[in-house]
């Protein structure tokens, strides 16, 4: 069984379900997906949507009470996508900011999706340093990542948290993505799958098609990793043994940042 940690199920909130029905849709794919938990994950702090935690939590109880009534087996947790700004690190001081499944443990960060932010690496380090674990939302898709993967691996010897797009390594984001998301993968910087899902067609809550992609890429152990162990910890608020990635990458796949490379 599957943990989703990023999923924009919500209804009406961001740019992911439009409604209810899309919202019990979309709930129901990841039931059949074999995903028996899905974190709520909105937009906060992007410029155009602005979901604070009172806000999400009171968003969550009117999905749960649906989700109940119509009888679909999914348990929606609380959550957010927050942007990399500068005022992050205050909002979440302020508890204004959600954290995964509301633990205060780990916080779900996203990137522009052509740049990195100038000061990122201070935002980050301020949110570390408030006991927080970053979780870096869809590197993969990331421009300047795809160009230069190792600074992720840089955030994370620093203490944050990788996580791709199920869709990325199956080729949905097309093929530059595939293959970063396979590189940060053998490279050991991603440590969750999600799904990114935001409506019942073509984005969808599946997380199970990753599976096959990333154990022909490492092994099924760093799958089960990735796609249930770690994601199970991060929603009940305990940090990942992220020692256990060198035990389950093949020995091939153990080579440093400058030695890597993207095969055709």
């Amino acid at each position: 069984m599957f943990i989703d940690l990023h999923c924009h199920i919500l209804p009406g909130i961001d740019d992911g379900a439009r409604n209810l029905d899309q919202s019990l849709a979309m709930a129901r794919i990841a039931v059949a997906d074999g995903i028996k938990t899905s974190l709520a994950t909105p937009h906060h702090l992007n410029g155009a949507y602005h979901n604070p935690a009172e806000s999400v939590r009171a968003n969550l109880l009117r999905l749960a009470e649906a989700l109940q009534r119509e009888s679909i087996p999914l348990q929606v947790l609380p959550g957010a996508e927050l942007h990399l700004v500068p005022e992050l690190p205050e909002a979440l001081r302020e508890g204004t900011a959600m954290t995964i499944a509301d633990r205060r443990r780990a916080v779900l960060v996203e990137l522009p999706v052509h740049h990195i932010p100038h000061g990122a690496e201070q935002v980050l380090e301020a949110i570390l340093a408030q006991g927080l674990t970053p979780v870096i939302a869809h590197p993969e898709r990331n421009s300047e990542l795809r160009k230069k993967p190792e600074r992720l691996a840089q955030w994370v010897a620093s203490g944050c948290l990788g996580q791709v797009t199920a869709q990325s390594c199956t080729g949905h984001f097309g093929r530059s993505a595939q293959q970063t998301a396979r590189l940060m993968i053998q490279a050991g910087s991603i440590h969750v799958v999600a799904s990114d899902a935001h409506r019942d067609h073509r984005r969808v809550p599946v997380i199970s098609s990753a599976l096959s992609p990333i154990t022909k890429w490492t092994s099924t152990e760093l799958a089960t990793l990735l796609m249930q162990r770690f994601p199970a910890d991060l929603a009940d608020g305990r940090q990942p043994d992220t020692a256990l990635l060198e035990d389950a990458l093949p020995r091939r796949t153990r080579r440093r940042w400058s030695s890597l490379w993207l095969t055709p």
